[in-house]
């Protein structure tokens, strides 16, 4: 039932005590309205309140909209790219002539109901100046995490199997490699051929406080095989404050988008196929458009600046 609302109401008694005396001038004296006000009003009302409801205002067209084409363009790149994220869709999108801006597209998206419904916005607390990288291998992070037990559908001889990830800050250009021992010796075999498969000098690395990186100061004053292996290659190590895992932010969303968009999705039938699976992936995800880069993916922001270096 629609609502009744308090200016229905006054335009009600303005119609009627000008029906009452017949006289527009005089009822726009009374309730300090123009006569043109009461006589389009008087004109509209036909009994019922409901007809002195206002009608919408919004514009059946603008010149500016959406063309069919266009909303069949974005129809078929969602439904054929929206698992690589909205900024893949509209770079897939603008290849193709489209011409509009991504929040336009996102917008458009919404309507057709095409995506998820939006969660209630979080109030956002004032973050720190971010960072700003000039160069890819400025800074590089890594982690391992664990690759799920429910994703794994074959006899293994190991405990666990982990996933070890490198992310560059500059570019998002990731190399991962999957592991069955988390040790400073599978971490320090990764490093070293971490800068051939990146394409690019490395100069600092950025890792948490786990033993497979580093050892305990508490404990010991040596240094783990894994800093040992960043000397001799020339590489500058850092790690985390302990129990900050947002200071290596980027690395820690990769493996999130890894839960959601890879593990939880696939059931291997043998560490082969884990490892192919985890290689095409990967290439994938260097090959998927971001926002964050200005809708280009890791590997043309990689290679743009190593053209524009010369």
């Amino acid at each position: 039932m629609s609502i009744i609302t308090e200016g229905m109401k006054h335009r009600e008694r303005i119609v009627k005590y000008a029906i009452k005396v017949n006289n527009n001038a005089a009822a726009a004296r009374r309730y300090h309205k123009s006569r043109q006000y009461v006589q389009r009003w008087r004109q509209r009302y036909d009994g019922s309140i409901e007809s002195l409801r206002k009608k919408s205002t919004r514009p059946k067209s603008h010149p500016n909209q959406h063309t069919q084409d266009e909303l069949n363009l974005i129809k078929h790149m969602h439904r054929h790219h929206r698992h690589r994220g909205l900024a893949h869709v509209y770079r897939k999108c603008k290849d193709e002539g489209y011409t509009r801006s991504y929040d336009s597209m996102c917008r458009q998206i919404r309507k057709m109901g095409l995506g998820k419904p939006s969660k209630a916005k979080k109030k956002r607390k004032k973050q720190k100046e971010k960072s700003k990288y000039t160069h890819p291998g400025q800074l590089v992070q890594i982690d391992v995490k664990y690759v799920p037990v429910n994703s794994i559908g074959f006899v293994s001889h190991h405990k666990r199997y982990y996933q070890i990830t490198a992310i560059d800050a500059y570019s998002r250009k990731r190399v991962l490699s999957l592991m069955n021992e988390n040790s400073t010796y599978t971490t320090s075999e990764f490093v070293l051929t971490l800068e051939e498969e990146m394409g690019f000098k490395i100069d600092k690395i950025q890792t948490d406080n786990g033993k497979e990186f580093t050892n305990d100061p508490q404990e010991t004053d040596k240094k783990s095989r894994f800093q040992k292996i960043l000397n001799f290659l020339d590489i500058d190590y850092q790690t985390t404050a302990p129990y900050c895992p947002w200071q290596n932010g980027l690395v820690e969303r990769s493996h999130r988008e890894d839960e959601t968009r890879f593990y939880s999705r696939r059931r291997f039938s043998s560490e082969e196929e884990l490892e192919k699976a985890l290689r095409r992936y990967n290439t994938s995800y260097n090959n998927t458009y971001r926002k964050i880069l200005n809708f280009k993916n890791p590997n043309e922001v990689v290679a743009e600046f190593f053209e524009k270096a010369g």
